[in-house]
Order: structure tokens, then C-alpha cells, then sequence
């Protein structure tokens, strides 16, 4: 498999709330850094039982949400993609109500070995809300 049809099997893991299929795509020492944006000012550094928690947290609230990779590079053992993301509000979010869509510009780099994923750095650009 190349490795960035790892990157959409984990992108459509997230999209479809299977939280087996995004825990598949990562060794199970990987870390998850996300740096500081409008929905985390201080960033964050995860392993997988944390993600897991944050993922089942996080899916009360959206009620959808999509990637458009809209441009990525490949190295060995290296994937960097730019994507569009949008998420659907299943409930109110500082001044958007249920149902309001967001949207994030972001850049994801991912580091592999083989075929799993064992860091991966976010920086993630939201429209503003």
C-alpha cells in the first residue's frame, strides 16, 4: 500500500467515526502533535489511548465531517498533505449554533514506519467563528 492511501484510509476512518480503522493506521507508540489553533491555544501531544478519547469525545460533537486533500508530497517513509476540512455542528460551538459548518485549512505531516503512522504533526487554520 502506498503510503498515502494510508493517509485517506485514515481520513475516511475519521470521516466515517470507525475508530478501529484510524487506531489500524498507527503504530502503537505513535504520537499525535497538534499545534496551537482557535480551538486549542496551547496545542496538544498525544499517544493513542488519549486520540482514542478525544476521537469518541469529539464525534458528540460533529454530526458530519469531510477531508479534500487538496495537495500532497511523498518521501519514503514521510507524507505531507494539505487538506480542506469541514465538520457539521451537532451542537452549539462559542457563537455557532447546531448545524453551523466550520472549516480548517491544514497541513498534516506523517511519519511511517512501513505502513503505519508513528508521528504525526497538524497545523490546522481555522476559518474564523
Amino acid at each position: 500500500m502506498a503510503l498515502i492511501d494510508r493517509v485517506r484510509a485514515y481520513l475516511r476512518g475519521i470521516e466515517q467515526g470507525d475508530l478501529q480503522a484510524i487506531l489500524a493506521c498507527y503504530a502503537p507508540d505513535a504520537v499525535q502533535i497538534e499545534w496551537p489553533n482557535r480551538l486549542k491555544a496551547k496545542g496538544d501531544r498525544r499517544g493513542l489511548d488519549q486520540l482514542a478519547t478525544d476521537f469518541q469525545r469529539g464525534q458528540g460533537l460533529l454530526s458530519s465531517q469531510s477531508y479534500e486533500i487538496t495537495n500532497h508530497a511523498e518521501a519514503p517513509d514521510y507524507v505531507m498533505v494539505e487538506l480542506i476540512w469541514k465538520g457539521r455542528l451537532a451542537v452549539p460551538l462559542g457563537t455557532l449554533p447546531a448545524g453551523a459548518e466550520m472549516v480548517a485549512h491544514s497541513a498534516i505531516g506523517f511519519n511511517f514506519s512501513g505502513d503505519r503512522i508513528v508521528a504525526q504533526r497538524n497545523y490546522d487554520c481555522f476559518d474564523a467563528f
